[in-house]
């Protein structure tokens, strides 16, 4: 059995979380829950004010007087909360709006969109490129519904609909299995560390 205070820290903390699964809600559980979330927000709030001091302070004192307007931008978020001055936050929040959607759209398009287009520019030279691209098509044509879908296209869409299934069911295979890993490791963990009955 371990010495080590943080092993039996985590112990408890893991046996608590998985208290909620067996025996719904309980004294553990909601106290092991209730630790997590104070810690998580202790850590946030820290992280905030860090880098406040570090991103927001110390760079006026630098001499940027142009961060002023972001500064000044972030606190009108605060004016939500009076009756009087609610209408200021409105351009913070559409600031953080369109910069978001800016890059959201921009990192999308070259780290999903553009990547797969790539991938699917195969020649068709193997068994596995065909397949590839033929159930790309497949499932672009299932998607496609400006046109009938009947004749040729119903048939080509339902090869489609095969394929989204079959990749739907190895995803749901590979969660799985992954989660079995993670189990696998809390075990390990408590019987191997804590306990020392694992050598």
């Amino acid at each position: 059995m371990s010495t080590d205070p943080w092993v039996w820290i985590a112990s408890i903390g893991t046996i608590g979380v998985l208290s909620g699964i067996l025996w719904k809600d309980n004294v553990l559980f909601r106290t092991v829950e209730h630790v997590f979330v104070g810690l998580s927000s202790a850590y946030y709030v820290f992280t905030a004010y860090r880098n406040l001091v570090n991103l927001g302070w110390a760079p006026l004192k630098e001499g940027k007087i142009i961060l002023v307007i972001p500064m000044l931008l972030g606190l009108s978020l605060y004016t939500r909360f009076t009756k009087r001055y609610a209408y200021l936050s409105r351009w913070g929040m559409g600031f953080l709006i369109g910069v978001g959607s800016g890059l959201a759209m921009f990192a999308s398009i070259n780290a999903q969109l553009l990547p797969q287009i790539r991938a699917n520019m195969l020649q068709l030279t193997s068994l596995n490129n065909i397949i590839l691209v033929l159930g790309v098509l497949s499932i672009i044509v299932y998607f496609f519904f400006s046109v009938e879908q009947k004749g040729a296209v119903k048939h080509v869409s339902k090869i489609g609909r095969y394929m989204m299934m079959l990749t739907f069911g190895v995803s749901f295979g590979n969660v799985v299995q992954g989660r079995i890993s993670l189990l696998l490791g809390v075990l390990e963990s408590l019987l191997g560390k804590w306990l020392g009955l694992m050598s």
